[in-house]
């Protein structure tokens, strides 16, 4: 239930609500259904969906090892990415870019193999 008010929240406030009003109003929509409790809720909820937006904008380049960054930033063609570093791909990268994930990883390729190879 938050959840969908969170989004209401959000859906104001990117179309030009003050942050104030925008509040108020769900605020408001919450006490006349008599939900006002789920305010802190929402809150929360909304501090989630806020930090998931911004992530989606956001372009890292997760590689294996720092010495696998030339390469991985060459055949992913993401020269303005983030890095991040992740051992636990053992080798290869992954590309988060507006919301997607591209998997170049070894482990991906590694777990594709052993999950069919287990499978009877």
């Amino acid at each position: 239930m938050e959840k969908l008010y969170a989004q209401a929240l959000w859906n104001l406030l990117q179309n030009g609500e003050k942050p104030k009003e925008a509040v108020a109003k769900v605020h408001a929509a919450l006490q006349a259904r008599g939900r006002a409790s789920l305010i802190q809720a929402v809150g929360r909820a909304f501090e989630r969906l806020a930090i998931r937006e911004a992530q989606r904008n956001r372009s890292v380049l997760v590689i294996a090892r720092a010495s696998d960054e030339a390469r991985a930033r060459k055949e992913s063609g993401a020269h303005e990415s983030e890095i991040r570093i992740d051992p636990t791909l053992i080798g290869g990268w992954q590309l988060f870019d507006k919301g997607e994930m591209r998997d170049e990883s070894w482990k991906s390729a590694l777990l594709t193999i052993y999950n069919a190879s287990t499978r009877t």
